[in-house]
């Protein structure tokens, strides 16, 4: 039996281990710990530096701590409608695939009635006529306090089908051998393999990066990703959210052309901080029966970056380093009135403010010192659009926090229609790939390359 590795336990690596079990001796390694050991010392606001984050990595991957949106969309969340050999009836099937492994666990999609078919409709003439886009996907929520419950299922079940799991391998290194055979090293151990599925996920992106300049894998840049998580009452959202849970409205702006996007929509939801290695991001959680008042989502600026620097990411990354110094190692939290009228938002005000922050641990402080220009600039002409659609969102007491970013990493350029790359034995898959970004996308990605190494095999 062939020996296949998979580095990262991601939904990439999850679901390419599921397609390839009981056919293949397949061994995934991941740099993180086991779902259950997973403990996150300040789990309501992560703003511990830890050794090892446990809400990014470990098995499940970074999505494991999110409020477990699963959008069944080939629009959504994935770029393999682009990708050569793949394309939308391909992506179709795999995306229908992902679906029915989901609903053996106890997932599935919300019923959309004919009454919602119809506002839906309404909805999208609407957006029409504002000059912007709103793409319904048929979704599934899982609730971030039920995600380790099911993902302890997921694997558990793998286990039984003979995939092998080791954790907190951190592989540094990965090479093909004379014989054809790969060989990947971790600090204490050496794993040998036949063919190799590299998914180490969106946190995994700038080490993925390291591996392929190394290895000289062909790549491009994917956009960058910059901007704010918005905070309001649910009242303001819940006529659209009713619809469709994670809304997506995409939004040309009038200045500079650009695109600004809804994301990871949490109704009923509270903001979260995410700390990484020399900067913090903010994100939004969601549990099951949305018990908060509040909604928040990701409002975020999408621009390719061509030459001299090609690496928006990069870019990105710079910039939330900024914010980190700028606002005393805490992300920054200011009014949208505050914005327009020049000046920093303050503590002592939050008694009376309207929308109530629901993460406490932020700098009330000026986004205008934290942001570009031209992403203020968008972000408050996306908010102006925006208003025609969800009256309110607009107000002077909608709440902004920065810096919220979603890391692409490189697009590695497939050598089939298999997601291998130019070195042929790897394959890459999901978020760290540059090929999706959540998790049905990741889970369609793994599929796709455990198609090609089982074709291959034949």
């Amino acid at each position: 039996m062939k020996k296949v590795m998979i580095i990262g336990a991601g939904p990439a690596g999850l679901f390419a281990a599921y397609k390839l079990a009981g056919k293949c001796d397949v061994t995934i390694l991941d740099k993180g710990f086991p779902v259950e050991k997973r403990h996150c010392p300040s789990p309501e606001n992560c703003n511990r530096k830890c050794a090892l984050c446990a809400k990014l990595y470990g098995e499940g991957g970074a999505g494991t701590f999110s409020d477990g949106k699963v959008i069944f969309s080939t629009e959504i969340g994935s770029t393999l409608n682009d990708v050569e050999g793949v394309g939308l009836k391909k992506n179709h099937g795999l995306v229908d695939e992902v679906e029915k492994i989901f609903e053996k666990y106890n997932v599935h999609a919300g019923n959309v009635t004919k009454d919602m078919q119809r506002k839906i409709k309404k909805l999208e003439e609407k957006c029409t006529k504002a000059g912007m886009r709103f793409v319904h996907t048929s979704l599934a929520h899982v609730g971030t306090d039920r995600l380790v419950e099911l993902i302890t299922s997921f694997r558990d079940g793998l286990k039984s089908r003979g995939v092998g799991f080791v954790s907190r391998a951190d592989v540094r290194d990965i090479r093909k051998l004379e014989n054809g055979m790969f060989l990947a090293e971790t600090e204490k151990e050496s794993y040998m393999a036949d063919k190799v599925i590299v998914a180490p996920g969106r946190v995994g992106a700038k080490w993925l990066e390291g591996i392929v300049k190394e290895t000289g894998m062909d790549f491009t840049y994917n956009p960058m990703d910059l901007g704010v998580r918005v905070e309001v009452k649910r009242c303001i959202t819940d006529k659209v959210t009713a619809l469709t849970r994670d809304m997506k409205f995409i939004i040309q702006t009038p200045t500079y052309k650009d695109y600004v996007r809804t994301f990871c929509t949490c109704p009923g939801g509270k903001v979260a901080r995410e700390t990484h290695d020399g900067y913090n991001l903010v994100n939004g959680h969601s549990e099951k029966g949305d018990p908060y008042e509040n909604t928040n989502f990701a409002f975020l600026v999408t621009i390719p970056f061509t030459k001299p620097m090609a690496n928006g990411n990069e870019y990105a990354r710079q910039i939330a380093r900024e914010i980190r110094e700028l606002a005393g190692d805490k992300p920054i939290l200011q009014r949208l009135g505050d914005l327009r009228g020049g000046h920093r938002s303050k503590k002592e005000h939050v008694s009376g403010y309207v929308v109530k922050p629901s993460l406490e641990d932020v700098t009330f402080g000026d986004i205008g010192l934290a942001l570009p220009y031209r992403i203020l600039t968008d972000i408050i002409e996306g908010l102006q659009k925006l208003n025609r659609i969800m009256p309110g969102v607009n107000n002077d007491d909608t709440l902004l926090y920065a810096p919220e970013a979603k890391f692409h990493a490189l697009r590695i350029k497939n050598s089939d229609g298999y997601l291998q790359t130019s070195i042929q034995g790897i394959y890459v898959a999901g978020d760290g790939a540059g090929l999706s970004r959540g998790i049905v996308g990741a889970a369609a990605c793994g599929i796709l390359a455990a198609e090609g190494i089982l074709k291959e095999l034949e």
